[in-house]
């Protein structure tokens, strides 16, 4: 539980800003942690005694962070040895599969190639590089339009993949989740129907407020008007 517990605040601490307050019930729920164990992390890195309602700094959950990594390197580098090498079966996973899918697409039999994809997603989703999935979920969407794959098939890719874009919590990042949505917003907007729009704008949203730390909204605000939505 430590383990990613430390993984998830690196994340937090990394997507904040520096004037960034939260209370202990709000780094539970960022880190998937429950508020017992948090405040007991809290108290013991900090040093002092916090109540639920009560707030840490971003500063003071930089330092928590601090301590806790140098606590447990040992076990953290363990942790990264594991996971390198699942992304590493993964990958490898993946050239195979895309030679399949590759060689149904020039039979057009687009809904085997969809398939094929779909599977290998299914059985190393966890462990597919951010960057990878980007690519799978961008071939999942256009495959899937192909073969006309229903609405909630085709939505779970484009969260998928905008998920993965935004994994970074960059400018860059932003900008790829702008450019992924630019490229396959408009199955969305063709599809005609309204669920499809409804879903198109709940994913714009979501890139919206990860934007909304950086200077991009104008960007999002001419896409949403590019998809007509």
């Amino acid at each position: 539980m430590i383990l990613d517990f430390i993984c998830e605040l690196e994340i937090v601490v990394s997507k904040g800003p520096d004037t960034s307050v939260w209370n202990l019930a709000q780094v539970a729920d960022l880190t998937g942690a429950n508020v017992p164990q948090v405040v007991d992390i809290v108290t013991d890195t900090l040093e002092r005694e916090l109540e639920v309602h009560e707030t840490i700094t971003h500063a003071e959950a930089a330092l928590m962070l601090a301590k806790l990594r140098e606590r447990m390197a040992g076990e953290l580098a363990a942790r990264q040895r594991r996971i390198d090498a699942q992304r590493e079966k993964a990958v490898k996973a993946y050239d195979l599969a895309i030679d399949r899918v590759r060689a149904l697409e020039a039979a057009k039999n687009w809904r085997s190639a969809y398939k094929t994809l779909s599977y290998y997603v299914g059985c190393h989703e966890k462990d597919i590089p951010f960057e990878l999935m980007q690519l799978v979920a961008g071939d999942c969407l256009r495959l899937g339009a192909k073969c006309q794959a229903n609405l909630q098939e085709m939505s779970q890719w484009l969260r998928k993949g905008i998920q993965a874009c935004l994994a970074g919590g960059t400018i860059d990042a932003i900008e790829e989740a702008i450019d992924f949505l630019d490229a396959y917003g408009d199955y969305f907007v063709d599809d005609g129907s309204e669920p499809g729009k409804r879903l198109l704008r709940s994913v714009v949203e979501s890139v919206k407020d990860a934007a909304s730390h950086h200077e991009l909204p104008p960007r999002v605000n001419e896409l949403l008007q590019t998809l007509c939505i």
